[in-house]
């Protein structure tokens, strides 16, 4: 490691200690990002960085004549944690990992001279691109669910099975320090499931009211709802309260004790509860094959459809890459119950490899036995090779 860097860095007000757990845990995915590449420098200004709508883990750095000046990144921990918290990200400790001598007073700025890291992102293996590229596709998904979030906004994640959804949103609590309460849906849910049951024997908080209680405690909480379409007809009406920010005054005519906006859910089983609702942070999140979404709640939420990220699909070649494409097109246009997920890219050995069809068939299969063996139909035609089909 640099040391003066880090030293430049730690100067700044930025704490790093490698006797700590946190600066420790940073600095070990830093050496595994050197490792791998994965960390590369620009010559933008950190203006430049900060103005970027869709964050791709590039550090910038301005050197002078004193040293570091300026150390900047565009990573979703970096923005949302470095600068509230002056710790510097794993990004910037890979940096300072391979990063060159600072200038000394008197010499020439030297930002256009720093080396790359010594790992080159070609050398990486094929899983490990696509590990990487499917990593990146979550990060830009968090990045647009936590602009929202911040706007005031719910958003409402719309795609297939597989496509990073509740990946990203567990994502944006964590780069946030939100506490977090989700539930994925399930036609057998009613009141006391989602709400909460509350009698004159036994109080038994359900999500919701987890959530809300933790915000009256002065918690910061994100609630995601996943799998809506799961649940049955009664949710969607139970969300038509609390998707909705109630004003002050509206509040106060409710006989609330509030001087902020607030958050309100009611359920028989529970009664009405509230909360700020800046200490409520809602997502929404379904796979909506072979359903149809409730009108009143689309109107409440920022509808975010996830679609599959071109960078993954551009590492594949061949028939291979046409297969994949075809089964995401297949979904979004109804034809399949789901995709070939990234998880199930992750199989693959090489751009060309058929081997991650089979298991995505046996999958898509046990769902929708007509459904595989057209698209295995399909795969054929294109030349694909499909052991045991």
């Amino acid at each position: 490691m640099n040391e003066a860097l880090v030293n430049a860095i730690a100067a700044a007000g930025y704490h790093v200690d490698r006797r700590s757990a946190a600066t420790g845990n940073r600095l070990t995915r830093a050496e595994e990002l050197v490792q791998d590449g994965l960390v590369s420098v620009t010559t933008r200004s950190p203006t430049e960085l900060e103005a970027e709508v869709n964050y791709r883990h590039r550090v910038a750095i301005r050197l002078d004549g004193q040293g570091v000046s300026d150390v900047r990144c565009s990573c979703q921990d970096w923005c949302t944690r470095g600068l509230q918290y002056h710790q510097p990200c794993k990004h910037i400790l890979a940096l300072a990992l391979e990063i060159g001598d600072i200038p000394t007073e008197g010499e020439a700025p030297a930002a256009t001279s720093v080396p790359a890291p010594v790992s080159s992102p070609t050398l990486l293996s094929f899983p490990q691109q696509v590990r990487r590229a499917v990593g990146q596709a979550v990060q830009d998904l968090a990045t647009q669910v936590q602009t929202l979030l911040l706007a005031g906004k719910v958003p409402f994640l719309i795609g297939p099975t597989g496509s990073g959804k509740t990946s990203a949103i567990r994502q944006v609590a964590s780069a946030n320090r939100w506490a977090y309460e989700e539930v994925a849906g399930a036609p057998s849910f009613v009141d006391a499931d989602l709400v909460g049951l509350r009698t004159d024997h036994m109080v038994v908080p359900g999500v919701i009211a987890r959530a809300f209680q933790r915000a009256q405690a002065g918690e910061t909480v994100l609630l995601s709802i996943d799998e809506l379409t799961r649940f049955n007809a009664r949710v969607p009406d139970l969300l038509m309260r609390p998707l909705q920010i109630a004003p002050v005054e509206v509040a106060r005519a409710l006989g609330l004790a509030t001087d902020v906006p607030v958050r309100l859910c009611e359920a028989p089983t529970w009664g009405q509860i509230w909360a700020p609702a800046q200490r409520v942070r809602l997502v929404l999140a379904a796979n909506p094959w072979g359903s149809t979404l409730d009108a009143a709640l689309v109107r409440r939420v920022e509808p975010l459809e996830v679609g599959f990220a071109g960078e993954v699909l551009a590492l594949f070649t061949g028939s291979v890459r046409s297969g994949i494409e075809a089964s995401w097109k297949a979904e979004a246009e109804g034809q399949l119950p789901l995709p070939l997920e990234y998880q199930g890219l992750l199989e693959a050995e090489a751009p060309d490899d058929p081997g991650l069809f089979p298991p995505y068939l046996r999958r898509l299969r046990a769902v929708d036995r007509a459904a595989a063996a057209g698209f295995a139909t399909l795969l054929k035609g294109m030349g694909l090779t499909l052991p045991g089909w």
